[in-house]
């Protein structure tokens, strides 16, 4: 719940590495390639830090460029004509990120970080090749650009008692060209056009916690952010969408025993929309400007309890319950995705509840098993409907009433030996709705990923993983249920002086044909190397 709106399956929290010694760093290059030699692609990344008595300070960057995807040799030529196989037309991309962070560390509890990270990147869009269309989108992006700037903060004030902060602003640049075929030199007729996005967003968050009495630990969070979304087309006016959210959340954690504890939480959040504009002709027969109507705020009451019991100190029993709200994005309301579908600023949140069971054990140091049984019922859950205004029928996001997810995940590593270890996880899902005519998409029933790493040698190694997953259901043109697939991957490292290491393998070892989403294959075998030394 300290996470703030939003969160409804959980949260993924990324903590980048700090600098730990007076001088410190990193430099890698690597580089790929399919059985085209043109689909070379280059990658360069450093990073140099330095740890002194009160700060600490990183400069890190990278460099990538893609100069074509390389499909399958199991590819077939789609209907329209336009993908003949071997290199993916249009596939070029290139990327280069630049970052910086600096930390105070007065003493041995606080720290104050500040950072700024500025990507640049640009590319092609691979165009249709699938089964049910006859054209293709002819795009590229010349501009997907990216700046962040992060401040964090962690104050111990008095024993237990202590305060984190954050405040951010992060800036999205984005441009968007379509063209009339595949040549890519001509904007004349209706499907041409220039896109543009601007948008930022910003927010500042506070976390106080500490011991109520030894046993019983009391957090508080407050969370802020505002999103703005600017979009508009050469010769329209500028659409924006602005949304504001808050949260204040409770959550307390009471130890019963060494062995078992009780964490309850709560919070409240509230979504305000601010502002939506569009420009077309969804209310009347001619393109026009106009302000939705009747925007308004958005409220969630959300709790969830969990009760973690140890028997022996090596594992972990988790009981849990917790209902969540999701409130659907400025993209879910608004976007008609480029007239594929109609906008639904009426849509509302999806609130969910969710009840899981899991357990996870270490064996001594050599095995490790975690496993989870769960099901979550979902009202007014998001899901695709065929809907007829002014003459046209489009698709359009609704709420579908409920719908049900349950299923279980496995997970394990084992070091067979002192030089081998093997394992990997398993997760199986069934989703169903209430709605008989609408249908949940994108959710594969079966999913795993096992691997095994061996040292053949002390300064030698291999890794193999193989990742499965079953058919899904997919929305293209029309319906259609994508094939499973599976796709091995073998790498070898050798690390011939301490702190160098170098790589070669192949990612999609038998050269499958396989695909997320219908029409937009993925890479066939690709071979590739790397180089890396620590200082």
């Amino acid at each position: 719940m300290l996470y703030g709106p939003n969160t409804m399956g959980g949260a993924i929290n990324l903590i980048t590495k700090k600098p730990s010694k007076e001088l410190e760093g990193e430099i890698g290059y690597g580089v790929e390639s399919g059985k085209s030699g043109k689909t070379i692609g280059n990658n360069v990344d450093f990073s140099v830090g330095t740890k002194q008595n009160l700060f600490y300070a990183q400069v890190s960057g990278s460099f990538f460029e893609d100069r074509g995807q390389q499909l399958s040799s199991k590819f077939r030529m789609p209907i329209n004509k336009d993908e003949d196989g071997g290199r993916r037309d249009n596939s070029i991309q290139r990327d280069k990120k630049i970052g910086l962070k600096v930390g105070l560390t007065p003493n041995e509890t606080d720290e104050y970080a500040i950072s700024y990270i500025n990507q640049k990147g640009r590319k092609q869009a691979p165009r249709y090749a699938g089964r049910y269309l006859d054209w293709s989108r002819y795009w590229d992006w010349p501009m997907w650009d990216k700046q962040s700037l992060y401040f964090l903060s962690h104050t111990q004030i008095a024993g237990s008692l202590y305060v984190n902060t954050k405040a951010y602003y992060d800036q999205f640049k984005n441009d968007l060209r379509s063209f009339d075929d595949k040549t890519y030199s001509t904007q004349r007729t209706r499907r041409a056009f220039n896109s543009h996005y601007r948008d930022h967003s910003y927010g500042a968050g506070a976390e106080i916690g500490g011991d109520v009495v030894e046993q019983d630990t009391l957090k508080f969070a407050l969370n802020y952010k505002f999103d703005e979304h600017k979009e508009h087309n050469d010769g329209e006016p500028i659409q924006t969408t602005q949304d504001a959210m808050y949260s204040f959340a409770l959550e307390n954690t009471y130890k019963f025993t060494d062995y078992n504890k009780l964490i309850l939480g709560i919070d409240y959040d509230i979504r305000d929309s601010k502002k939506a504009e569009k420009y077309g002709a969804i209310l009347a027969n001619r393109p026009h400007f106009y302000s939705f109507p009747d925007l308004k705020k958005e409220t969630a009451f959300n709790y969830q309890a969990i009760f973690k019991q140890s028997f022996d100190g090596n594992d972990e029993l988790s009981l849990s319950y917790a209902k969540k709200t999701y409130f659907p994005s400025m993209k879910d309301r608004y976007s008609e995705r480029f007239g594929r579908t109609f906008a639904n600023p009426a849509l509302r949140p999806e609130v969910a509840n969710h009840y899981e069971i899991d357990y996870q054990r270490m064996f001594g140091d050599t095995l490790r098993l975690e496993t989870a049984v769960f099901y979550s019922k979902i009202k007014d859950a998001f899901g695709l409907r065929k809907e007829t205004r002014n003459g046209q029928t489009r698709d359009m996001i609704v709420n579908i009433d409920r719908s049900t997810h349950k299923g279980f995940e496995f997970s394990t590593g084992y070091f067979a030996t002192k030089d081998l270890e093997i394992g990997g996880n398993y997760s199986y899902l069934i989703v169903k709705s209430n709605s008989s005519d609408a249908r949940v998409y994108d959710l594969p029933k079966h999913k795993a990923f096992l691997y095994a790493d061996y040292k053949i040698t002390p300064k030698l190694s291999a890794y193999v993983s193989q990742y499965i997953s079953s058919g899904k259901y997919v929305l293209s043109s029309e319906e259609t249920r994508l094939a499973g697939f599976g796709v091995t991957n073998l790498k070898l490292t050798y690390e011939p002086i301490e702190n160098l290491s170098l790589e070669a393998g192949v990612s999609n070892l038998f050269d499958k044909n396989y695909e997320y989403d219908e029409g937009y294959p993925e890479e066939g075998r690709v071979f590739f190397s790397n180089i890396r030394y620590k200082f």
